[in-house]
């Protein structure tokens, strides 16, 4: 049997839905059916309704989800474990974080961290789904994300802990010129929908976005421009005067800042946390001296402290 179809499994009952399930494991929805099928026959019985459409768990799906989701737990607690236990102390500390925080946050984390810590750093980028998985396979000591207690990041996170880092922003940007931003007419008219700048449907700021209309409770008519999972693409893109489209506030550098402003009212934009993660085992001296100058840096440079 094959962890990964453990994860497969985990990743459709999560989502309900083959396709996207398929989007967030990084494989075609063919391999993914297979995987599931291989668990089926593994196990001997049927997991998934059949033709359900969103997914519907058997009877014995509902069963062997909390078995399958603590095994992967386990084994992966297990992986972590013996890796903590081999830590050489000239190894270098692994950090995870999506490439819209590694472009705006690195340097800072770097600044609060890097500059009594005797060791190196090897950092992970990608989507902010992709280094979640990575961090909580194991593959990272600490993880940097954005995270909305409305909308958590991801459910398993809530198992470790979490440090505020900063204050963040999500909201609709567009360019400055006056004439181009005048005729985007956000938040736009079912007869005149606004052209929108958007995210691919598996990145993390859709679900942002997503909780944003239903919180606003109106109307927003738009039609898609152009979409994709990465802000520096789309920022690009509404620089550009293409459209209206949400960003960060901090992937806004000073640069963009001449070209393009938030636009519309408080109604669409969303406070969000820039956060640390890291398990809540022990993970050798180094890695908690780093949490340490963390916890006790950020809270200081939050009040304005040098």
């Amino acid at each position: 049997m094959d962890v990964r179809w453990l994860e497969d499994y985990l990743a459709l009952v999560e989502l309900r839905n083959f396709t996207r399930a398929a989007e967030f494991r990084n494989v075609s929805q063919a391999a993914f059916s297979r995987r599931i099928q291989s668990l089926e026959q593994w196990l001997g019985t049927a997991l998934v309704v059949k033709g359900a459409v969103p997914v519907r768990l058997t009877d014995a799906g509902e069963q062997f989800r909390e078995s399958a989701r603590i095994a992967v737990e386990r084994l992966f607690e297990a992986r972590s474990s013996i890796r903590a236990a081999q830590f050489d102390v000239m190894s270098q500390v692994r950090i995870a974080m999506p490439n819209v925080l590694a472009r705006s946050e690195f340097k800072r984390v770097l600044d609060i961290i890097g500059q009594n810590a005797n060791c190196s750093f090897s950092v992970i980028v990608g989507t902010t789904n992709d280094v979640v998985a990575r961090y909580l396979a194991g593959d990272a000591d600490i993880l940097f994300a954005h995270d909305c207690v409305a909308i958590p990041t991801h459910d398993n996170l809530d198992q470790h802990e979490r440090l505020v880092v900063r204050r963040d922003r999500f909201m609709p940007y567009a360019t400055q010129d006056a004439k181009l931003r005048e005729g985007f007419g956000f938040p736009g008219k079912a007869k005149h929908p606004f052209p929108m700048v958007a995210y691919s449907h598996r990145a993390y700021f859709v679900r942002l976005f997503e909780h944003v209309l239903e919180r606003a409770g109106a109307p927003l008519p738009h039609k898609v421009c152009v979409q994709c999972d990465m802000s520096d693409v789309l920022k690009e893109v509404i620089v550009a005067g293409h459209g209206v489209g949400w960003l960060p506030e901090s992937a806004v550098d000073a640069p963009a800042k001449e070209l393009i402003a938030p636009i519309g009212g408080p109604e669409w934009r969303l406070d969000v946390d820039i956060c640390a993660f890291r398990p809540r085992a022990q993970l050798g001296p180094k890695i908690e001296a780093i949490w340490q100058a963390l916890a006790t840096r950020v809270p200081q440079l939050q009040n304005g402290e040098a």
